[in-house]
């Protein structure tokens, strides 16, 4: 559904949400996946291209260059997730081509990760994909048909076709997975989220300061790739994911944050625009209960990163 209009917003209304954020994990998969050298790669890309008039990349595929979305999400569950804690929702998001595009990857990954949770992707929405997963793992929460959530971010840094229309394409193979749960005595309650359509460039400083007045003192505002080459929006301190990666970059950003024990007390907001569609998303977590506002030695449980070697 596409929303028309110049600043339409829908608003997650505040200290509504059961869902936690217990924990993140971010990686960086260095190497191309074996996939990428299937000769049936060539084909199937071909088959999907052909109706739209687009070229194959043929150095992407001479290069047998691309990674795994399958690959790249088990290694998430794995550090996020054990049999004793299991899941009982996973939502997949993405924006670039799978180096596998006929795997249905979702469907693989309730095979793998611990309570078989019902599971599913999204994709063509860009960064705002992840904001748009938030909003379903919270509707699935308020019926108690989830009491626990995995989002998992993928990007892979090759297409194996031309696009028609140059596009934001990642640097590097990565992943950014975030652990949502019920439970009204751990992780950082979910506050607030906000979504604008059609955003023009122009709009984005007075929309974010509009929006950024509304967050509680001492927030810490994490600011998306997409938001990489706009002027901070004033008010909170901010700080800027890397631009390299697109659409795990914000979600990697959140992660380093729960991680740093000098913000356990502070509250977190994420906010990224995807330019294709002009779409801004900002996201707000109040602090852990009972979360000191000085800098202690606590970190998010099972948060980490991963670098590329």
């Amino acid at each position: 559904m596409r929303v028309r209009g110049p600043l339409p917003a829908t608003t997650l209304p505040r200290a509504a949400s059961p869902l936690r954020l217990t924990a993140a994990h971010a990686l960086d998969l260095p190497g191309d996946s074996p996939l990428a050298a299937d000769p049936d790669l060539r084909v199937f890309t071909a088959d999907l291209a052909r109706p739209y008039g687009v070229a194959l990349d043929e150095d992407a595929l001479a290069g047998a260059r691309g990674q795994s979305y399958a690959a790249l999400a088990e290694r998430a569950i794995g550090a996020l997730v054990d049999p004793t804690r299991p899941v009982d929702l996973l939502l997949l998001v993405y924006a670039t081509p799978d180096v596998r595009p006929g795997q249905a990857v979702a469907l693989h990954l309730a095979g793998v990760c611990p309570g078989a949770p019902l599971s599913f992707a999204l994709c063509d929405e860009g960064a705002g994909a992840g904001f748009s997963a938030l909003r379903i793992a919270d509707a699935y929460a308020r019926t108690a048909g989830a009491r626990r959530a995995l989002l998992i971010a993928v990007e892979q840094a090759d297409l194996h076709h031309r696009p028609h229309r140059p596009a934001r394409l990642p640097d590097r193979h990565s992943a950014a997975a975030l652990l949502w749960e019920a439970e009204p005595e751990s992780g950082r309650p979910l506050q607030e989220l906000r979504s604008a359509h059609e955003v023009t460039d122009r709009q984005i400083a007075d929309t974010l300061k509009e929006w950024c007045a509304d967050l509680p003192e001492q927030a810490l505002l994490l600011r998306g790739p997409g938001l990489a080459g706009t002027a901070p929006p004033g008010g909170p301190e901010t700080r800027t994911a890397r631009p390299g990666n697109p659409y795990t970059g914000g979600w990697a950003a959140l992660g380093a944050a729960l991680a740093d024990p000098r913000l356990a007390g502070r509250p977190l907001a994420l906010a990224d625009h995807e330019p294709e569609t002009g779409r801004l998303d900002l996201v707000h977590w109040a602090p852990a209960p009972g979360a000191d506002r000085a800098p202690g030695p606590g970190t998010a449980a099972g948060t980490g990163t991963e670098p590329a070697r």
